[in-house]
């Protein structure tokens, strides 16, 4: 037997190791083929630009969401080492692409401690009783016929406040005649702060007060006095007095729930629409059609554009020697512009006209309008002066269904491209059948986009928004809107009665469709959804709408890790508003027991959404409350004798068990504190006395003391045993509640008894003292 030759088997050893991995090469190289054509096709679209305006929302949302906030001097370090990395002598694209999401987040980070610095809201400490002075910067008239007034306060008195709020709103239900923006308003008024988070995690009414300049919320007692001659007006009140004249013209031309809604199309004054067809509106995903946004803006905008080219088209030496869609664009653009002067004060509205002043402005530089290059454009103008706008359920939403429009118009119009497919005229059949599919299909996205923002904030879902706004929609566009615009721009002659009239024949149609459909589906809350959701929802949107690639299919990711962490835990076993006066308990079913058998709406609704054990009967909450959101969580002290089956009330003191055997106590009868500790693991005292623990007993000790703190608590026992309670507000509290720290119940002086002491050790009038 003779070996075999070593060059031979070297050979045979190669050729069968090549014959081995050729299986295995071949799909990597194909792999690899494919990533490259992909990555082309990003690079072509240009989707990196899109990271430096998501850099700068992941930078906001760290500033006024996250638990650490970056200093100045980090943000310095961090802008140096982006520009080195997007410098001329870098040329790898992955530090580039790094580059450029650190400028992002170093411009976000920048501009949220600008916006900080720059605010100097002072937010009113507790509650009281005070005769104030100001001036009406805006007037408003609800459905009830009551006046609301913002107000800049001038002064105090009987008690001069000693942290007094530089803007509040103030409703007036007392007969009186109505004053004129730049009045002076002089009247008995009881103000309080804004409300915060009904529990925690849920909306706090504060933070865009804060940053909107308002320092309180008030109703008067009594009419209000007129302070004489008004001030010069400023050009913000002639604004407001247009505002303020157009929709008294159109009230009267169209009286009733018609008018409001009418109103508050064209001039943005929302007030006088009635609860029913709100509430009609956002069970049917309807909701956005009464706040002047995207939507709005852009009908306005293609009625400016449309008119101005038909009529210059008209002319046959225009249409032939003079730029006819840059003149319609800049006529737009005018159009568009006094519309928001008209209604734009309120941050959707803002934010809705940057987008169209960009998108037009492409126009106007022979760009194309509907890109998402725009929309990036749009959101880094935004957010370099309103950052906090990022976190606001208004901004996620628009710009979430904005760029999955976009983006979705963009990959039809590529596929098309790719397919070959004709242009139809307006009348071929198939065109028509094309545009209502088309609509129809805008919905779903646009609803799609929006869904995981709405059931995070509102815990609202509305599965059935794309029938209504399939109904709905070609009716605002085609009809409410056009008539409105008309009506506006005929008022001035008078001539504005016919328009409203066809208008609110538009706007009756859709009350009756969107009370049908509320009627018809069924509208459950569903619960709340964990911050980690969100952000998975929302980078799987952020993914399918940017990418211009196979890559899109990258969402599926996130979207279903969204889905598999979308409960924040278990649900807790009490609840406590701030107010100390809006208690209940979870069972093991997940209904929720109140205290009272009729809680205050504000509270209740917010409860109910978020911990939906049961379905919400109508008629079940107390709605006779002040209409803004505020710390008063209800009346009197009949809570203790009037309570449900849930709580047990004896000698002033109300028991409840929970799941767990939680024992809970509640009164609002300061003397009955040591009992209560005594007989409760968790003890309420609805009063702001001093004690801070429970001497008896080993209970804990929730004052309205404690609550202004902490914020509303949700309670439960922790793993341990030991009975947990959750803050809405953290120990350090953020600019928008750093109020709760200051000297309460409000400290003040009486008039000439000279400057109040800083510490606020002045006297108080017992008057508007809460407690002894």
């Amino acid at each position: 037997m003779t070996s075999a030759d070593p060059g031979i088997a070297a050979r045979a050893l190669s050729s069968g190791a090549q014959a081995g991995t050729a299986p295995l090469a071949a799909p990597r190289a194909r792999w690899r083929r494919w990533a490259v054509a992909q990555l082309s096709l990003e690079e072509r679209a240009r989707s990196g630009f899109a990271l430096f305006p998501i850099a700068m929302m992941v930078a906001a949302v760290l500033v006024y969401r996250g638990p650490v906030r970056p200093d100045v001097p980090s943000v310095a370090m961090l802008a140096v080492c982006a520009l080195a990395l997007v410098s001329p002598w870098v040329h790898a694209r992955p530090l580039r692409t790094a580059g450029i999401v650190l400028l992002g987040l170093a411009a976000g980070l920048a501009a949220c401690h600008v916006e900080l610095a720059r605010t100097r809201t002072t937010v009113f400490s507790g509650e009281a009783t005070v005769r104030l002075t100001g001036t009406v910067v805006r007037r408003e008239q609800d459905e009830r016929g009551r006046y609301r007034y913002l107000l800049d306060v001038s002064h105090t008195e009987r008690p001069v406040l000693s942290r007094p709020p530089e803007r509040v709103r103030i409703v007036v239900s007392s007969r009186h005649e109505p004053l004129a923006i730049g009045a002076r308003y002089m009247g008995l008024v009881r103000l309080r702060p804004p409300a915060g988070p009904a529990f925690p995690g849920a909306h706090d009414f504060a933070f865009g007060a804060y940053f909107d300049g308002l320092g309180a919320y008030g109703f008067s007692l009594g009419a209000p006095e007129s302070g004489g001659e008004l001030r010069d007006p400023t050009f913000a009140d002639r604004v407001a007095t247009l505002r303020l004249t157009m929709s008294e013209r159109i009230r009267e031309a169209l009286p009733g729930p018609t008018g409001a809604v009418a109103a508050a199309l064209v001039t943005g004054d929302r007030a006088g629409i009635p609860d029913d067809i709100n509430e009609d509106l956002r069970i049917t995903g309807l909701a956005h059609v009464l706040s002047i946004s995207g939507f709005h803006m852009a009908l306005v905008a293609g009625f400016f554009m449309l008119a101005t080219r038909l009529g210059l088209a008209a002319v046959a030496p225009l249409a032939l020697h003079w730029p006819v869609k840059k003149i319609a664009a800049l006529v737009a653009l005018a159009g568009t512009g006094f519309y928001f002067l008209l209604a734009g004060d309120n941050a959707a509205t803002e934010r809705s006209f940057v987008m169209i002043a960009v998108m037009l402005g492409a126009i106007l530089f022979d760009r194309p309008a509907l890109t998402l290059r725009n929309v990036c454009v749009a959101a880094v103008v935004v957010i370099a002066f309103t950052p906090h706008a990022v976190v606001t359920a208004t901004f996620q939403m628009s710009f979430a269904a904005t760029a999955a429009l976009i983006g979705a118009y963009g990959a039809y119009a590529r596929w098309r491209v790719r397919r070959g497919r004709p242009t139809r005229g307006w009348l071929d059949p198939r065109a028509i059948a094309a545009f209502v599919s088309g609509a129809a299909v805008s919905s779903l996205i646009a609803g799609g986009a929006t869904a995981p923002f709405a059931i995070h904030h509102f815990q609202r879902g509305a599965p059935f928004s794309l029938i209504a706004n399939v109904l709905v929609t070609p009716i605002f566009s085609l009809a409410v809107m056009p008539l409105g615009m008309i009506s506006a721009l005929s008022m001035p002659f008078g001539l504005h009665a016919w328009p409203l009239a066809a208008m609110g024949w538009g706007l009756d149609l859709v009350f009756a469709t969107a009370g049908w459909l509320a009627d018809a589906l069924p509208d459950y809350p569903t619960g709340r959804m964990s911050g980690t959701a969100l952000l998975c929802f929302s980078a799987a949107i952020l993914i399918l709408s940017f990418s211009a690639s196979a890559f899109r299919w990258a969402a599926l990711a996130p979207a279903a890790l969204g889905l598999v962490l979308f409960r924040p835990g278990p649900p807790p076993e009490l609840l406590i508003f701030e107010s100390g006066r809006e208690v209940a308990v979870l069972d093991a079913g997940g209904a929720i027991r109140s205290l009272r058998p009729r809680p205050a709406a504000f509270v209740w609704d917010q409860w109910r959404r978020a911990y939906p054990g049961s379905p919400p009967e109508k008629g079940e909450a107390d709605r006779a409350e002040a209409d803004a959101p505020s710390t008063a969580g209800g009346q009197g002290s009949a809570a203790a004798i009037d309570a449900t089956d849930a709580f047990r009330c004896e000698n002033g003191i109300c028991h409840a068990r929970t799941r767990t055997g939680i024992v809970v106590g509640w009164s609002d009868d300061y003397e009955t504190l040591d009992e209560l500790c005594r007989t409760s693991e968790v003890a309420i005292m609805a009063r702001a006395v001093r004690a801070r623990r429970c001497d008896a007993g080993g209970g804990q000790l929730v004052t309205l003391r404690t609550l202004r703190r902490t914020g509303s608590l949700a309670v439960s026992r922790g793993p341990d045993g030991a009975v947990v309670l959750e803050p809405s507000v953290p120990a350090v509290p953020q600019e928008w509640n750093r109020h709760r720290l200051a000297p309460w119940p409000e400290r003040w002086r009486r008039d000439g008894d000279g400057p109040a002491p800083s510490d606020g050790s002045t006297a108080r009038d017992p008057a508007n003292a809460e407690t002894p």
